[in-house]
């Protein structure tokens, strides 16, 4: 599989998320899964999709995922219908950590269980123990990947909202 820009989204892509709602609200608050399904919304949708290696990491939490909550208004005015934060962990946790964020449902915390998804494209965390996401952002309109990039180093650049912001 690949991800690179230019070809057509993978088919039979899953996603594992709880969807933000008022009354589920507080960090403790549980939600029921969900999935979100690539092959039913990708052909209909332009997305942003955020890889982070995980959840209340310091680097993800502090730096990287912040800028796209402060600027999910001007990221959906560009024709984005939905802005995907991905990351190994489960539901529960990207959840807890969406809320924790301040998120109040302008972006999908979503799971890639086990690194599945991020691995088959070559975007996994190398050497992370257990497996996890790689830092990276891909643009897909309507199927197709417009911007896939990778980061080359611990820092965040090509995967973060300003590059995102430029793609658009």
């Amino acid at each position: 599989m690949s991800l690179n820009a230019g070809e057509q989204f993978p088919k039979g892509i899953k996603f594992g998320y709880i969807k933000f709602a008022p009354e589920i609200g507080e960090v403790t608050s549980c939600g029921v899964p969900t999935v979100y399904d690539c092959d039913k919304e990708l052909p209909n949708k332009k997305v942003a999709i955020v890889s982070v290696p995980g959840a209340f990491t310091p680097t993800c939490t502090a730096n990287h995922i912040p800028p796209f909550i402060k600027k999910a208004a001007e990221i959906k005015a560009r024709g984005v219908d939905d802005i995907i934060v991905l990351a190994s962990n489960d539901p529960f946790v990207q959840s807890a950590w969406g809320k924790a964020l301040g998120d109040k449902g302008d972006l999908i915390f979503a799971t890639d269980s086990e690194a599945a998804f991020s691995a088959a494209g070559g975007y996994e965390s190398v050497g992370a123990v257990p497996k996890r996401t790689g830092r990276y952002a891909l643009i897909v309109d309507h199927g197709k990947i417009v911007y896939s990039a990778k980061e080359p180093g611990k820092e965040v650049t090509v995967s973060g909202v300003d590059a995102v912001l430029e793609a658009l």
